[in-house]
């Protein structure tokens, strides 16, 4: 289970500063030069993608200071909360994480993608039943452009707090909207694993490996479903490209002690 919620930090900040433009119309205002001939809206707007690109780019201090700049010239600007809430969030500052979540949340009640974002910061805090109510919010945004999203989120949720037919209810709508995201498919494979259907598991991975690459975690599951059919072949297959590729992994170093009980 360990990509869960994975996905947010693309989904909500691509969202919601595509939402920004349309809310920032720019009024000049006389007697200013630079910067500060432009609305205070229009200002914020333009810091919080600064920000972003920072964040996106690991510079955190510089991308904190121009998303605080953001909030001096418009305190309700939603994509600086929620750009600030996911430093906050990589720094381990989960108070300061929240209250930018919570005010986010309480600016944009009825956007998808800050309500997705919320819900996942929810469920990394073990409050699952508060961020399934914050899912059904985005669920109910007819305008949310990525809403596979969410649903693929829910359903990582619902894995982690064990509720197994949620989780497959809300990763089956998820591929229903979007056949080809590669992230329900892959934990539609785990849960599959999880419930010993192997089949079913092989067939959501082969879907996996035709839209997505590679990665520790997939080859790791590919690994356990062959070792599970009784197929070693493949089984080694996984193993092998596993070790030549991520040999530091957590999950080569997982299967290498499961290889060598078995011997």
């Amino acid at each position: 289970m360990t990509r869960c919620c994975r996905l947010v930090l693309l989904a909500a900040l691509s969202a919601l500063l595509l939402a920004g433009c349309a809310a920032a119309p720019e009024t000049p205002q006389q007697g200013r030069t630079g910067m500060d001939r432009i609305s205070p809206v229009r200002s914020a707007e333009i810091h919080t993608r600064l920000g972003v690109g920072y964040f996106e780019r690991g510079q955190l201090q510089i991308a904190m200071e121009n998303l605080q700049i953001a909030l001096r010239h418009d305190p309700q600007h939603t994509p600086a909360h929620v750009t600030l809430a996911l430093i906050n969030e990589r720094l381990g500052n989960v108070r300061q994480a929240g209250h930018h979540y919570r005010e986010a949340a309480r600016l944009a009640p009825n956007d998808g993608a800050t309500q997705n974002a919320y819900a996942v910061f929810l469920c990394r805090q073990g409050q699952y039943e508060d961020a399934q109510r914050r899912f059904e919010r985005a669920f109910e945004d007819p305008f949310y452009s990525t809403p596979e999203v969410a649903f693929s989120n829910a359903g990582a949720c619902a894995l982690r707090n064990n509720r197994l037919d949620d989780a497959e209810m809300f990763l089956r709508e998820a591929i229903a909207i979007a056949p080809d995201f590669s992230d329900p498919l892959l934990q539609l494979s785990e849960l599959s694993l999880e419930r010993g259907d192997l089949m079913r598991a092989r067939a959501f991975l082969q879907r996996f490996e035709s839209v997505s690459n590679e990665f520790p975690g997939s080859l790791r599951l590919g690994f356990m479903i062959e070792n599970g059919l009784n197929n070693p072949q493949e089984a080694e297959r996984y193993a092998s490209r596993l070790e030549a590729v991520f040999p530091d992994s957590p999950e080569a170093r997982e299967i290498r002690s499961l290889r060598r009980n078995d011997d």
